[in-house]
């Protein structure tokens, strides 16, 4: 039986959250205690929100349960506050004695030390209905009045009375919990992403991916050519002269020459001015362009000069494509400089797997959805959807040339086409090349993201581990693996592998266990199913949603 679980293994949850409830009370019944299983849940639900792993509980996770969980969340009649700590020391006693609790918990006394000491907490946390949530705070009205929940039309009757004012309900508390709720609520929103660990490039890898990119070389060329300064129109563009020049120099815009008659014609190298000047390479001084003299040994370190295009490219906005031409094409307020850092994020989370570009549209529309609080992306005019396609067309064209990303075709139509909500999607999808998966990691890292990196995980409960890699590439989940096995001596790691190969059923987590008892040089032994386990597959799942939870007494 499993005991960690991925983002939207819900009801891979429930499953192993009703096994243990019927262990529990099978336990409990051979001691000659009772034990309420609905409060048993809201234990295990619990520390399923929290961290999604069962078996790993500290004396803070049992204080925080007890102080907050239940008297925020589980309605319990006044009479029956006792058995909730009496739930709590059945689950912790039945982890205990199945040897389900990880490497990482506390020891059992521990456990139910820590229960005992918070129960007069939870008792003064109980009494105070301002801790409430709003769910809670109506359950308990309707207990405390006498309604049967399972009655539609009494509690119908219930609730048009309260909105008549005719109960006895505090309305100051009910508004403290109102607020509370919306606070909680937003603190929700602004949870930074939960990623797995990536294995980034080595400085040699960087380099040979800086000196190959094409982007690069052609924005060093461009400074070079710049050198004393060319003039500019009045506009702040280069003479048509000058743009055909550098466009036969660089071999570029070869299809809009013959036609061009402003530089502005020119799309590649109106791309290379504007991106020039964002990575503060050259730089306009009396309608002349002229180089930055501080970044002229810059030209000389291309690992620098590589994550300075980067980022530069991320802050062009809509200067992708001719946008100028047109105006700046926005999704509802929402441009494509806006919408740039969700697809790194996206990118990133990906970890090196490819992505339909459609999938990064979806996510700005419901972005926009969000702000907007309301369904709006449907009333874009199709000029309008079609120039934001184009701009980010070019934006990831960009990506290309720099060596950021890697671009491909799915033939799977009928996915991108419920993705994007139109006959015509994008067949595009895109990948994070190693130097862009680097790059991405350094700017999340800087807004405060947190990115864990290979390695990090090397303290943690080898079915944890085992749980976070499982969607990862192979070459990630085995590093990350070596580094656990490292981290302890052989016959430890190897005592924790053959523990969770005992109990858990999962072929992917199976797989990984077994490559890393090999690791650790004591293989050799049998493993029972493992040979039919260690061929399965590793799965995407959706995502999960949350419990709520009320009880009458009784």
């Amino acid at each position: 039986m499993r005991l960690v679980f991925a983002p939207g293994e819900h009801e891979e949850y429930i499953l192993v959250r009703d096994r243990l409830l019927t262990a529990v009370l099978a336990r409990s019944r051979r001691r000659g205690d009772r034990v309420d299983s609905e409060l048993v849940a809201a234990a295990l639900d619990y520390k399923h929100r929290v961290d999604r792993r069962l078996g790993h509980w500290t004396r803070a996770h049992v204080a925080d349960a007890l102080a907050v969980w239940f008297p925020r969340t589980v309605a319990v009649a006044d009479a029956d506050w006792s058995a909730i700590p009496a739930a709590m020391h059945a689950l912790i006693g039945l982890l205990a004695e199945r040897d389900h609790l990880d490497s990482r918990s506390a020891a059992p006394d521990e456990l139910h030390a820590q229960i005992d000491d918070s129960t007069p907490a939870l008792f003064d946390a109980l009494a105070d209905e301002r801790n409430y949530d709003l769910g809670k705070f109506w359950n308990m009205q309707m207990i405390r009045h006498g309604v049967d929940k399972s009655d539609v039309l009494a509690v119908q009757r219930f609730l048009d009375q309260a909105r008549r004012g005719e109960l006895d309900i505090d309305h100051d508390v009910l508004d403290a919990i109102v607020t509370e709720q919306a606070r909680l609520a937003e603190a929700d929103r602004e949870t930074a992403p939960d990623l797995g660990p990536v294995l980034l490039p080595s400085a040699a890898q960087l380099v040979t991916a800086a000196e190959r990119s094409v982007a690069l070389d052609r924005l060093r060329s461009f400074t070079y050519w710049v050198r004393g300064g060319r003039p500019l129109t009045r506009e702040g563009r280069l003479w048509l002269s000058d743009a055909l020049a550098i466009a036969d120099l660089l071999g570029i815009d070869q299809f809009y020459r013959d036609a061009a008659r402003t530089s502005d014609d020119l799309p590649e190298v109106s791309l290379l001015l504007d991106w020039a000047r964002q990575a503060r390479l050259v730089r306009t001084v009396n309608r002349r362009l002229v180089p930055v003299k501080s970044a002229g040994p810059l030209l000389q370190r291309p690992i620098e000069l590589w994550r300075r295009a980067f980022e530069a490219l991320g802050k062009l906005g809509d200067h992708f494509g001719g946008s100028n031409v047109y105006g700046s094409p926005s999704l509802f307020s929402m441009s494509l400089g806006d919408a740039i850092p969700l697809l790194w994020l996206n990118l990133y989370s990906a970890a090196g797997d490819p992505v339909p570009v459609e999938l990064f549209h979806r996510l700005v529309r419901d972005a926009v959805n969000e702000q907007f609080g309301c369904v709006v992306d449907d009333l874009a005019g199709d000029v309008e959807q079609r120039l934001w396609r184009r701009d980010v067309s070019a934006l990831l064209d960009a990506l290309e040339l720099l060596g950021a990303v890697e671009l491909e075709e799915s033939s799977d139509h009928t996915h991108l086409a419920e993705l994007a909500g139109r006959d015509d999607p994008d067949p595009t999808i895109v990948s994070l090349t190693p130097i862009g998966l680097w790059a991405c990691q350094q700017i999340l890292s800087e807004q405060g993201v947190h990115t864990p990196l290979v390695g990090d995980l090397a303290d943690e409960d080898i079915e944890y581990v085992c749980v976070t890699m499982a969607a990862a590439r192979a070459e990630v989940a085995h590093a990350e693996l070596a580094a656990w096995v490292a981290a302890r001596d052989p016959r430890t790691a190897a005592r924790e592998l053959s523990r969770l190969l005992r109990r858990t059923d999962v072929p992917a987590h199976r797989k990984l266990a077994v490559y890393a008892l090999a690791r650790t040089g004591d293989g050799s032994r049998p493993v029972a199913r493992e040979s039919r386990y260690s061929r399965a597959r590793v799965g995407v799942f959706p995502r999960a949603s949350r419990g709520m939870y009320a009880r009458e007494s009784g």
